[in-house]
């Protein structure tokens, strides 16, 4: 007798942009442990060129990455009809005035300062 699955579910995906190899680590296991297979990249060009070539489930920028950062990549993003969608959370260590509004206006979903707990990481998730 053959054993068929009833449905083969399709692991989310999860983007994390950030240039710090700590930061990515911690977002990894934590998205991990949630279930997503994880995409990391240290940059925001490479962040908006795997987004293109995965279409992912959710993205985790760092808003000071080198050559493009976070608010730009998800202002690219945003303008791709294919990602335009999909969360973004923006990670970051930025506590300067208007930051946060900047992050928000070009498309990102919400906003934890670093030293990020995980459990504040974890919330944001489930929503």
């Amino acid at each position: 007798m053959a054993f068929y699955p009833a449905k083969l579910e399709r692991r989310k995906t999860g983007l994390v942009a950030d240039p710090t190899p700590a930061s990515r680590e911690l977002v990894r296991i934590i998205l991990e442990h949630a279930g997503h297979l994880v995409i990391e990249v240290s940059n925001g060009p490479d962040a908006v060129r795997r987004a293109h070539d995965v279409v992912p489930d959710l993205v985790v920028l760092d808003l000071h990455m080198p050559v493009l950062n976070g608010i730009e990549a998800a202002r690219i993003l945003r303008n791709d009809g294919r990602l335009s969608a999909i969360p973004i959370i923006a990670l970051t260590a930025s506590a300067m005035a208007g930051d946060r509004q900047r992050a928000l206006a070009a498309g990102i979903n919400s906003y934890i300062s670093k030293p990020a707990c995980p459990q504040a990481l974890r919330e944001e998730l489930a929503r």
